[in-house]
């Protein structure tokens, strides 16, 4: 388990899900101090805004595993 964490793609996991915690914690505290509070605008917004990060994120992942996969052979 412990080789798994520590892999470069273990990284990537763990760095994702860190993302993923840090993106629900602002919109907790955003919902909490902003004066309208948050709307289905804005939330549908910063939703969209990482999920194109997400994505971006996502290729990146693929990208980086097919390069190891071709460097092993």
């Amino acid at each position: 388990m412990r080789d798994r964490l520590t892999s470069d793609l273990g990284v990537y996991a763990l760095s994702g899900l860190f993302s993923f915690l840090v993106f629900l914690v602002a919109l907790a505290v955003l919902s909490a101090t902003l004066p309208g509070g948050l709307d289905a605008r804005r939330t549908a917004g910063l939703v969209v805004g990482y999920l194109l990060f997400l994505s971006a994120y996502t290729a990146a992942w693929y990208i980086y595993t097919e390069i190891d996969a071709r460097e092993e052979v």
